[in-house]
């Protein structure tokens, strides 16, 4: 299958044609905001590639093991698939940018907003002063309650930091979800033939999440295209001490 073959978001005529994602803007040091192991792969493996690249810190912030994936698992089977997407992850990053830490919060997958505070400030005292970092988090209104509340968290610390924020999607790839698109506020990163390539490895590193080779292609094929997207959303205003 083909990426012209796909549908949901890349059937839409904007596919191809939104501003570009300028990333010129003086920063040294990319923060990563992940829910789940794969979240970093699926919406933002491009940016990371590129970054690492130019010679900017990646620093990833993994908030849970996605143990939750499975909804049949027993709890001992938990344990078991939380281990494996942890060193997927690893594995994922490690294609994306060498040596870049991943640090994992330990928060319950599905239950992130019961936490959402802590991850915020969790954040905010990693981010520091944060004129020159970019912070690249879940959209706010991805359709995964944890997705939001990640997005949400990160919003809030980049706020309280002054670093610049963007916002990825990640079920909206998901043809169910294609059509809640906030087009009118999404920029595009173009990707080169090298990040493309990483960026496939990178979401076939997490192999947990694929049934069969055909699941994998398919999957590919709607995440791995030849541009990814961002969100650019409005700031929350910091609040007053």
């Amino acid at each position: 299958m083909s990426v012209n073959e796909v549908g949901g978001l890349q059937a839409d005529p904007r596919w191809g044609r939104l501003p570009d994602l300028e990333l010129d803007g003086g920063y040294d040091r990319l923060v990563v905001v992940a829910a789940h192991p794969d979240d970093e792969s699926i919406g933002a493996a491009g940016l990371i590639a590129r970054a690492h690249d130019r010679g900017m810190q990646v620093y990833v912030a993994l908030l849970t093991a996605g143990e939750a994936a499975d909804p049949t698992v027993t709890d001992g089977s938990r344990h078991a698939l939380a281990r494996m997407r942890l060193a997927e992850m690893e594995e994922a990053v490690g294609v994306l940018a060498p040596g870049a830490p991943v640090v994992f919060l330990g928060a319950q997958d599905g239950h992130l907003d019961e936490c959402e505070p802590h991850v915020a400030a969790y954040l905010t005292e990693t981010l520091g002063q944060g004129s020159r970092t970019l912070v690249a988090a879940p959209w706010r209104e991805d359709p995964h309650p944890d997705h939001r509340s990640a997005g949400r968290a990160a919003a809030t610390a980049a706020a309280a930091a002054g670093a610049r924020l963007i916002e990825f999607p990640v079920r909206l790839w998901l043809d169910t979800h294609a059509g809640e698109a906030p087009w009118d506020r999404m920029v595009q990163l173009a990707l080169t033939d090298a990040e493309r390539d990483r960026k496939v490895a990178a979401i076939a590193a997490h192999a947990s999440q694929f049934r069969s080779p055909e699941v994998l292609r398919t999957r590919l094929a709607h995440l791995a295209g030849s541009v990814e997207l961002h969100v650019l959303e409005p700031a929350p205003v910091p609040a007053q001490s």
